[in-house]
């Protein structure tokens, strides 16, 4: 998956649409997208759920 990070960035910072950069670079379209959502969902799997709820070493005013 580095690679495909290194390769999606270049794309991303060349100023190209990402079909003529692909094209350029003898990527097919649907692998370039199928390596962009992959990633996606590798950053979002890191990411925690939220904790709703939980206040810590906060106490809720008693109003």
């Amino acid at each position: 998956m580095p690679e495909q990070i290194r390769l999606i960035n270049e794309c991303r910072q060349s100023g190209m649409t990402d079909a003529d950069w692909c094209r350029e670079n003898g990527i097919a379209v649907s692998t370039f997208y199928n390596w962009v959502s992959r990633c996606r969902k590798a950053a979002a799997d890191q990411i925690l759920p939220p904790n709703y709820g939980y206040l810590g070493d906060r106490v809720r005013s008693q109003t």
